[in-house]
């Protein structure tokens, strides 16, 4: 789906007006106030945060709008945080759904009517998404605590459902906004009360502007109690309350229920991509983790360059969105790495996709038809901007993706690593031969046959995943390919951006620019070769025949081979490891359309999670996963909708085969 921004003016208060729903966005007053007693005071917050015991709480918001309420939760908890620090309360997530975000100009020039928030105010314009559909988390760090805001795109009653919750709820406190119910109808409905019950945990609360009749009923029908309140200004009342009863759902889909690890330590296996963003997640969500690798970076994540970009498809699906998804938060990861003064060599120089013959042409012009993705993301250019974007001659149009451009994965990668600082124990010289199941945890034997145990455990070894027999049952895809690394040379040594065709070129870096890449499957072999030179080379010169300068290249017998991990499906494998006979057991009769109330929670092997298969696109997805991994092991908020990570789950083959069979 599209996401359509809000159309808004600004009246004669320079309150901001819906258009389209003919309504102010906060009161004329003073909106900052009725933010603070509304949902503030009547969530008992923060008098509820000085009673915590927990290390982080969870505000749901429905109607993000101008991100007020956002910004005045953030200047409270900032306020607690600093007047009480014995306290374990470190971290707010605030969940909020928007069907019409606002444009950045239009947020900016609403919020500039509070110059006290104007510290906050600055962060989030500086963080604020690509507008595409789905969940773009964003992180916020202090030196003494954390702000996460998921803010979820789209149709509310499309979304609540694709939030992950633990079995004994996710929501301290509801934010129930939005425009009032005579204005905007659609949203207020029994779903969205049923939604509120089901993401709840016992005693949460809500606060809400209206006192309209059938929102009460409908609150105290999904579980609610509901008092009638004073209300803000010239309102005489509002609501608010309290959730009694938890309702008691059967899931649809069993079989795919996340389960977490009381565990605080971690043992992850592997320096790659995958490796060092869990490694960076999991300790910047409290745990002490334990690395171990033959060495850093030394797989498909050591290439001179890679390619930065999201691979988008003209039609919006799954994929596609993880991939928007996933782009804008690595952007932002990386970014707040280099803030924090760890470094990496990269080039932010865009990265241009040519329509180089007719078919890209259409495909190209369907997709900026479409109109899924926003400008800001990705936008047509016609072939004297191509051109100039290049910085080379080029007879073609095509996709620019400003925000893209290459890095070096290996200084990535040990940035990463460094920035977990004490709370990382790196062992390098290890390679992984096997691992055995005990009571409780695993035994890993290494290749000196030495071993060491432990009871939480992370596989994120890339293509080397393939040799353990463990792991066998899992249709993994090892893929080779060799990247040429060929000297600067006039004038493609000019080229100004990350040129994509049917393969591609990075600009200079180091006197050296990267050219790729072969895809041999099946194929484990590291060796650099000759003839995979001469594969590369070829692919450019036919793709770009009808440029004069693709003949100055030359290989020089340098470049690197590596092996990517895979699947069928082309996603990768994010999630606790399967016991596949139990689950083959306990969900063999899936084909005859039996309902989730008829299925147990999945049989995995306890203590044993994934994180692989990210192919070539770990730079772009490897961040995100790694933070939605942390999640699902911490029992938090998870920056993913529940069919993402469905489809990421290590069981999904066995469940579609299971489906699938008569």
């Amino acid at each position: 789906m599209a996401i359509q921004t809000a159309k808004i003016d600004f009246n004669q208060s320079g309150t901001p007006v819906a258009s389209a729903f003919d309504d102010v966005y906060f009161s004329n007053t003073d909106g900052l106030e009725e933010t603070r007693y509304v949902f503030l005071a009547n969530n008992a917050l923060p008098q509820r945060w000085n009673q915590s015991q927990q290390e982080d709480f969870v505000i749901a918001e429905t109607g993000f709008g101008t991100g007020l309420n956002f910004l005045a939760s953030w200047e409270a908890f900032e306020r607690f945080v600093s007047e009480n620090p014995a306290s374990p309360l470190r971290r707010l997530y605030f969940i909020s759904t928007e069907k019409f975000p606002l444009a950045l100009a239009d947020l900016e020039t609403a919020l500039g009517r509070w110059p006290q928030l104007e510290k906050f105010t600055t962060e989030l314009l500086k963080r604020y998404p690509h507008l595409s559909e789905g969940c773009h988390r964003l992180k916020f760090h202090a030196k003494d605590y954390q702000i996460i805001l998921d803010l979820w795109l789209g149709d509310l009653h499309q979304l609540l459902p694709e939030i992950d919750s633990p079995a004994d709820g996710l929501v301290d406190a509801w934010f129930l906004d939005g425009f009032a119910p005579s204005k905007n109808p659609d949203m207020w409905t029994e779903a969205l009360f049923s939604q509120m019950a089901r993401l709840g945990k016992p005693g949460c609360t809500f606060a809400t502007f209206t006192a309209a009749g059938f929102v009460r009923r409908g609150l105290q029908q999904a579980g609610f109690n509901v008092e009638k309140r004073k209300g803000f200004g010239h309102k005489r009342d509002m609501s608010a309350g309290w959730l009694a009863v938890r309702p008691v759902r059967a899931d649809p889909s069993p079989w795919y229920q996340r389960q977490g690890s009381g565990h605080r330590h971690v043992t992850v296996i592997g320096a790659g991509l995958a490796g060092a963003s869990l490694c960076h997640a999991l300790c910047h969500h409290g745990f002490q983790v334990t690395l171990y690798s033959r060495g850093v970076a030394d797989g498909a994540s050591g290439n001179h360059q890679g390619g930065f970009y999201p691979q988008l498809h003209s039609q919006m699906n799954l994929s596609s969105r993880l991939m928007a998804q996933a782009f804008g938060f690595a952007r932002r990861a990386y970014d707040s790495l280099q803030q924090e003064g760890f470094h990496f060599s990269e080039g932010r120089c865009g990265v241009l996709q040519l329509a180089f013959n007719d078919s890209l042409l259409k495909k190209q012009a369907k997709l900026i038809a479409q109109g899924d993705w926003p400008e800001s993301l990705i936008h047509a250019v016609d072939q004297a901007e191509a051109r100039r974007l290049a910085g080379l001659p080029l007879p073609w149009p095509g996709l620019f993706i400003a925000q893209g451009g290459w890095i070096e994965p290996a200084e990535l990668v040990r940035a990463m690593l460094a920035s977990c600082g004490e709370a990382l124990t790196l062992v390098s010289d290890r390679h992984l031969t096997s691992l055995e199941q005990t009571n409780p945890g695993w035994r890993l034997t290494w290749q000196d046959n030495s071993q060491c145990t432990t009871e939480l455990l992370v596989l994120c070894p890339g293509a080397e995943a393939v040799a353990l027999p463990l792991l066998q049952s899992l249709p993994l895809r090892p893929v080779r390919g060799q990247v040429e690394h060929i000297p600067a040379c006039p004038p493609a040594s000019k080229l100004s951006t990350v040129l994509c065709h049917k393969g591609y070129m990075t600009p200079v870096h180091s006197g050296l620019q990267a050219l790729g890449s072969t895809y041999v499957k099946q194929d484990l072999s590291r060796d650099y070769r000759a003839e995979e030179q001469q594969i590369n080379l070829q692919t450019h010169r036919q793709a770009l025949a009808h440029v004069d300068w693709i003949e100055n290249l030359q290989g020089s017998g340098q470049g690197r081979a590596s092996v990517r991990l895979g699947t069928p499906d082309h996603l990768p494998l994010l999630g606790a490891m399967p016991d596949i006979p139990q689950q083959r057991e306990d969900y063999q009769s899936l084909n005859s359309g039996k309902g989730g109330r008829d299925y147990p929670a999945p049989a995995n092997l306890e203590g044993l999670f994934l994180f692989m298969g990210l192919g070539s696109r770990g730079l772009c997805t490897a961040p995100l996963l790694g933070e939605a991994l942390a999640c699902q092991l911490a029992g938090k908020p998870m920056p993913l909708e529940r069919s993402t990570l469905a489809a990421l789950s290590p069981n999904r083959f066995l469940i579609r085969q299971l489906r699938k069979q008569g």
